[in-house]
């Protein structure tokens, strides 16, 4: 019984490490979560990501109110007057001057983007007086005027009058661009914790592994105790092998749920998700080999894709457009104005008796007759003025001016920071690429060796060359190296993932477009 006990144990040794470890209990290919659905849902679902791209349409408002400037504007009142002023004038019938007036206003205000600003304007109204010298009472006059300014110096032009517009469109892409960088760095997050909770698991398994390998040996010297082979101090050097790695089953189960909660986090899975009182299965860490650039490709990449270096790029623009605008703002104000207008009148007859000879005007008429008058220009004016300001000294507008050309300076020294810390970045990133690969291969050799000196040793145990306390030493070699091997290859991913999206592609490497991206950048998706 002992001979057969200890056999079926030793097999069992033998199978551990002559095959390489499986993953465990492999749950139904349904429940596994992959890596590209973990990234993708964080990226819809999140809600610091859904905070962020609010900012966009709330940017686009400053378009619509940039625009709005040069949209016509429509003017309309009502208005009315009476005034009573006494006077000693004998041309009134009163010792007062009497005068009311009813009309309405009506014009159209706009300005263009080259600097125009004009208004078109008609006004037509009624009035009656007790003057004893107008023919007409009561009087409909009508008048349309056409006001132009146009600024020939300060304000002129559209570049100048558009640069509010112009830095607000930015804001927008700049809004676009800050969303973008945020969902690569919420990928990249999302990637290092499925990564490490891929880890965690094989890791996981390794350990549970290792104390099953400790209980089936404390169960084979209880056998061989029994049969007087063995002292009790191997039964108990086993059993104590088996409590440390309880211990370490339970250390790294802990680690496993902790990095769970992380990711579910991450992913918004909260208490009504099927996912939230369930353990997520993460797909193995593949062992294989997978293309990365060489450094001069992936700073190439980096310096077009990068979503935050094209966010300052877009702020060193806007400050372009800052300073063009203050430069024209140091300017004299030199405006031309014109007006141009035509007018009517006409009335119900009153004749005017006076210094006995009496007099009609020949514009009797109703308001028909005062807008037919006006359209025929019976009555016109016109008028042009050139009108010139400059303050002395003009210490405001070269303050603003200098200021702006200071902070244009921050900007462009920022984007070169910003690219020296992605060459930075892109570089470390190689190096934990590379150094982790190294790290693999020399792991699996150890993996090997521990494997073929555990063989051996096992071996002897059963020539009776060997003890307990050889046999559990050599199992935590292969169980160490196994473990090694695991965290160099994910550490050989996780520098993948973080040259990708130092690189600004670690969206595309797992073909996901954000919707965002799509909308406003669809040449960016191909």
């Amino acid at each position: 019984m002992y001979q057969s006990r200890w056999f079926s144990i030793v097999f069992f040794l033998v199978l551990c490490i002559s095959v390489p470890p499986a993953a465990g209990e492999t749950p139904p290919d349904e429940s596994v979560l992959t890596l590209r659905s973990a990234i993708a849902r964080g990226i819809e679902q999140n809600l610091a990501l859904q905070v962020e791209e609010l900012n966009i349409p709330i940017r686009q408002t400053g378009v619509t109110a940039g625009e709005a400037a040069f949209d016509p504007a429509l003017e309309a009142s009502l208005f009315a007057s009476e005034q009573k002023i006494l006077t000693g004038s004998v041309l009134y019938r009163d010792e007062y001057s009497h005068m009311e007036e009813r009309g309405i206003s009506l014009g159209v205000r706009k300005k263009f983007r080259f600097g125009l600003e004009s208004r078109i304007g008609l006004r037509t109204l009624r009035s009656e007086n007790n003057s004893l010298a107008d023919a007409l009472d009561p009087h409909y006059r009508s008048f349309l005027v056409l006001d132009l300014t146009q600024p020939l110096l300060r304000d002129f032009g559209v570049q100048v009058n558009t640069a509010d517009l112009r830095i607000a469109r930015n804001r927008v892409e700049q809004a676009v661009y800050d969303y973008l960088s945020r969902a690569r760095e919420m990928a990249l997050r999302i990637e290092q914790v499925y990564l490490n909770l891929a880890q965690a698991m094989s890791v996981l398994r390794y350990r549970i592994e290792s104390r099953e390998l400790a209980r089936e040996l404390m169960e084979g010297n209880r056998d061989k105790l029994k049969q007087g082979v063995i002292s009790v101090t191997e039964v108990d050097q086993a059993r104590s092998a088996l409590m440390a790695r309880e211990e370490a089953v339970l250390s790294t189960r802990q680690q496993v749920e902790r990095i769970t909660n992380h990711l579910k986090d991450l992913l918004e899975i909260r208490g009504d998700h099927p996912l939230y009182d369930k353990t997520i299965f993460t797909e193995d860490i593949p062992d294989e080999n997978i293309a990365f650039p060489v450094l001069e490709e992936a700073l190439a990449a980096a310096l077009v894709r990068r979503a935050d270096l094209k966010q300052m790029q877009m702020n060193v623009a806007s400050q372009d457009i800052r300073l063009e605008y203050f430069a024209n703002q140091k300017l004299p104000r030199l405006d031309l104005a014109a007006t141009l207008g035509a007018n009517g009148l006409s009335g119900d007859d009153r004749p005017v008796h006076l210094f006995g000879r009496t007099e009609s005007s020949p514009l009797v008429g109703d308001y028909e007759d005062s807008l037919q008058r006006m359209a025929e220009a019976d009555g016109y004016e016109w008028s042009v003025d050139l009108r010139f300001s400059y303050p002395i000294g003009n210490k405001a507008a070269k303050a603003r001016y200098s200021r702006s050309l200071l902070e244009k300076r921050q900007a462009v020294l920022m984007v070169k920071q910003l690219e020296g810390n992605i060459e930075t970045e892109v570089k470390n990133a190689l190096v934990t690429v590379e150094r982790s690969l190294e790290r693999v291969r020399t792991a699996e050799k150890y993996e090997n060796i521990a494997r073929k000196v555990l063989k051996q040793e096992m071996a002897r145990l059963m020539r009776g060359l060997s003890n307990t306390f050889r046999i559990l030493d050599f199992q935590d070699d292969l169980i160490s190296a196994r473990i090694r091997k695991a965290t160099a290859m994910t550490d050989y991913h996780l520098g993948l993932a973080e040259l990708f999206r130092a690189m600004g592609t670690n969206l595309e490497r797992y073909d996901i477009v954000a919707e965002v991206e799509r909308r406003y950048f669809p040449q960016m998706g191909q």
